[in-house]
């Protein structure tokens, strides 16, 4: 037996308006923010970014392909360049070295600073970051600090002794020649002593008992660039957590949760925060009064010609380990260059307001003047 059902117009109109809310929800402000950023992302590295290294490098690497300009000495140059700025000293020590094996290469003596600081730079990389430990890259440099991978500091000790034969007034290389004995645990002994800078191993004047890095012992083991960090309880449970940042828009917004025994664990993944990058400087503030500390990202300072208009972002604490951006719908949308914000009650009602120094970058920026703002 079949039964038919009669659906009236109204049924038929609710029914279709159900299901193409399913398809179509509009996209959380969350998620806006993140595919905000994801386009800004985008643009910036394009070529039409002239300030940044990374899109530099691509275009002079992909130049350098191109069938008979494998040997140009100019793009060569070019990209042993940028290769130190985007951190890869490999590429730049293997295009330095390449350059001088040239036969019609005159200038060397020009191109030896720049050599010994691929050098050193490698050997930074090499020991000081990717074999990181609680003496890593504190001076003076002894103990943990030496150098294992001695490659770097060897061949820049080369390069500058041969620069301070020719120029021994060149303060700059003989400084740097007195580093890089020090990272090879030679300072002063080996030192030339035409060279040496006597007394950098000496304590200060004053007996001050140095700091541990237990950066790596406790969980917080990372690499970044410059940014913004926040020490505070985010989730009320009496113990500090920390949470990081670092300017460019590729650079990941980080949360570490104090796990109330001294460590601390990398809970991004969870808390939300995934997509929502960048910010020159954090800040901590509890704007919606519900004793839930949020999140404050301050993005574009340091940027040029309108790639530094880029919004800031106001994340909510959920008060479950989790954080929401709310910038859309809390109305603090703008598109401006900043690092610098000050969170008060400036009208007395009892609820935080916020004062926005935006950059000004008129004098050497297309983008023109930016205005403070007051929300």
């Amino acid at each position: 037996m079949t039964t038919k059902i009669k659906i009236g117009g109204a049924a038929v109109l609710l029914l279709l308006a159900i299901i193409i809310t399913s398809y179509y929800r509009p996209a959380s402000t969350h998620q806006q923010m993140i595919e905000i950023l994801t386009g800004l992302r985008n643009k910036n590295s394009t070529i039409e970014n002239p300030f940044s290294p990374e899109v530099k490098f691509k275009y002079v690497d992909s130049l350098l392909k191109m069938p008979g300009n494998e040997n140009s000495l100019f793009l060569l140059n070019a990209r042993a360049s940028l290769a130190l700025k985007v951190g890869k000293e490999d590429q730049a020590v293997q295009d330095y070295e390449n350059i001088a094996s040239k036969e019609d290469f005159m200038n060397l003596s020009a191109l030896m600073p720049d050599i010994s600081i691929a050098y050193m730079r490698m050997g930074e990389r090499n020991n000081c970051m990717l074999n990181h430990n609680g003496s890593s890259c504190i001076f003076p440099i002894k103990d943990g600090g030496v150098h294992l991978n001695k490659t770097g500091s060897t061949k820049a000790i080369e390069t500058y002794e041969t620069i301070l034969r020719t120029n021994p007034e060149d303060y700059e290389s003989r400084w740097l020649l007195n580093v890089a004995f020090m990272t090879l645990g030679k300072y002063p002994n080996d030192v030339p002593k035409e060279f040496l800078i006597p007394g950098l191993d000496k304590g200060n004047a004053f007996d001050v008992k140095p700091f541990t890095d237990m950066a790596a012992d406790l969980g917080l083991n990372m690499n970044g660039r410059a940014g913004g960090v926040i020490v505070d309880d985010f989730n009320n449970d009496g113990y500090l957590d920390i949470v990081s940042s670092a300017w460019d828009l590729s650079d990941p917004i980080q949360y570490f949760q104090n796990n109330k025994d001294g460590t601390f664990s990398d809970l991004t993944a969870q808390s939300g925060l995934k997509g929502i990058t960048g910010g020159l400087n954090i800040q901590q503030t509890d704007y919606n009064n519900d004793g839930n500390l949020d999140i404050f990202v301050l993005r574009g300072a340091w940027n040029t010609q309108g790639f530094g208009n880029q919004p800031s972002s106001l994340l909510r604490n959920n008060g479950d380990g989790t954080f929401t951006d709310v910038t859309l719908s809390a109305g603090l949308y703008f598109l401006h260059p900043t690092q610098a914000a000050v969170w008060a009650d400036f009208n007395n009602d009892g609820w935080l307001d916020v004062f926005i120094g935006a950059e000004d970058s008129s004098e050497y920026d297309a983008g023109g003047s930016q205005r403070c703002m007051l929300y």
